[in-house]
């Protein structure tokens, strides 16, 4: 019997639900707030974009949270997608 692995959630999606809805903060608002272009705060909240160290920092600075949560949070993300 094989254990099934549960992949860890993309860090974008957490920024969703974690973050943006309980703050009731549109990406669009985050965006400006982190002086971001819209479409990098899109694709990072749809799985095709990454937390890069900039981003982690300006993510920090945001919400509080160390940079080295945001940067985990990538680094489990791609480990266990390097697995499958």
């Amino acid at each position: 019997m094989h254990a099934s692995r549960l992949s860890p959630d993309h860090p974008g999606e957490i920024l969703l639900d974690q973050f943006l809805l309980p703050h009731q903060e549109s990406m669009a608002q985050l965006a400006r707030a982190l002086d971001e272009p819209l479409s990098r705060i899109q694709e990072l909240i749809s799985g095709r974009g990454r937390i890069t160290e900039a981003m982690a920092m300006k993510l920090a600075h945001h919400y509080g949270v160390a940079a080295k949560f945001w940067l985990n949070l990538q680094l489990r993300f791609d480990h266990q997608a390097s697995l499958c």
